[in-house]
């Protein structure tokens, strides 16, 4: 029976991590995987890797479109078992091409965050998520009080304005409990 798993939650949170951790799992199970990101996700590599805050590392094909993860797993000449997938809401309709792989008997692991820094769910997640075999939800340490944090804030305007996809990493963006997440009292 195949899984379709998914880590979200906020920025720092982790879900990078648990990413390359189950990664890890099925290789030491000798099942082939194949690594997907976003081409627009360059924060720590523009090489084709995913990559932690902490900078543990796992090679990935560099794809912006859901339509070119498919045509990638049909192209690769070796057997496929698992398909891991970072930052799903950057990849438009990388949530139809999950559910599809996930249908014809692939287990599909994606890490992704789950709401904008505005508190609105990205739609690639709110597409997934009724197929999802196992969901976690992970939360990351609010910089204000300590508390678990469910939320991104958004640290500065930047040139982009108020731009919801916007790629960065703590110089603009911080992980928020629900008492100092602004968005929440909108």
């Amino acid at each position: 029976m195949a899984d379709l798993i998914l880590y979200t939650g906020p920025m720092f949170s982790s879900k990078t991590t648990k990413l390359l951790m189950e990664a890890d799992t099925r290789q030491y199970r000798k099942q082939k995987i194949i690594s997907f990101k976003s081409k627009l996700d360059d924060r720590y590599s523009v090489s084709g890797e995913i990559v932690t805050h902490n900078f543990n590392k796992l090679p990935a094909h560099l794809v912006s479109t859901g339509k070119e993860i498919i045509e990638k797993v049909a192209d690769y000449e070796e057997v496929i078992d698992v398909i891991i997938i970072d930052e799903l809401f950057l990849i438009k309709g990388g949530a139809e091409a999950c559910v599809q792989l996930f249908k014809k008997g692939y287990d599909v692991i994606v890490a992704s965050i789950d709401l904008s820094f505005k508190g609105e769910p990205f739609e690639e997640i709110t597409y997934l998520m009724p197929y999802c075999t196992k969901i976690e939800k992970c939360t990351a340490v609010c910089t204000i009080c300590g508390k678990d944090a469910r939320y991104t804030a958004k640290k500065i305007n930047t040139d982009k304005g108020l731009t919801v996809i916007e790629v960065g990493g703590d110089e603009l963006y911080a992980p928020r409990c629900h008492e100092h997440y602004n968005y929440m009292r909108l």
